[in-house]
This record gives structure tokens, C-alpha cells and sequence, in this order.
């Protein structure tokens, strides 16, 4: 890289620019966080659907947040970005419905 920022934004004042990327910051760290969880939930309990869960989370808001900051910083169209940041979004929500309505459950006997 040539010592280009990561990423641009137009439209607002300095000050809300720096607020909505500190907010997309918050937002990825506490997904991740959700969705590390989830997963150590995962191990101790091998229910296939928290890890689906720990997946759909990640994808839906980690793998979004993190395309739509770095797929600019490489040359990748705005086409392309909002593309592959919906991907990840439709995929982790694919994955969070599987995770509900697709894994059949073990019934707890009495």
C-alpha cells in the first residue's frame, strides 16, 4: 500500500465520520465476542446449533463490517463491496435460521 487510509467516507463532518467508524468498531467487536462465546457454548454442550449460531453472527455482522471496510481499501469496486457484504449478511442469516428451524434436536427424557 502507498500510505492510503484504509478506508473514505464522504457526506459529514469529521467528528460523525469518526463516530459511525468507532461505532462499526463496537459493533464487530461485540459480535465477535457474541459469537466467541457461542462457540466455547458449542464445545461444552456439542449442540450443533450453537455453532450454527456462532457462524451466522460472525457472518452477519463481523464478515459484513469487515468487507465493507477492507474490499475498498484493495481497489474493489463500490458494486462489488455492497455485493460481498450482502453475501456474508444473507449467509449469516441463512446459517442462524438453520441453526433454529434445521438441526433436528435431542428430546430430554423425562
Amino acid at each position: 500500500m502507498t500510505g492510503q487510509p484504509l478506508s473514505t467516507f464522504t457526506g459529514g463532518t469529521p467528528s460523525v465520520v469518526a463516530l459511525v467508524v468507532v461505532g462499526q468498531l463496537v459493533t464487530a467487536a461485540l459480535a465477535t465476542w457474541i459469537a466467541v462465546r457461542t462457540y466455547r457454548g458449542y464445545q461444552q454442550a456439542d449442540d450443533a446449533a450453537l455453532l450454527w449460531l456462532a457462524v451466522g453472527v460472525a457472518l452477519l455482522s463481523v464478515g459484513a463490517t469487515t468487507v465493507e471496510f477492507l474490499l475498498p481499501s484493495f481497489g474493489g469496486a463500490p458494486v462489488m463491496t455492497t455485493l460481498v457484504a450482502r453475501s456474508s449478511e444473507l449467509s449469516g442469516l441463512l446459517a442462524i435460521l438453520y441453526a433454529i428451524y434445521g438441526i433436528p434436536r435431542r428430546r430430554r427424557q423425562p
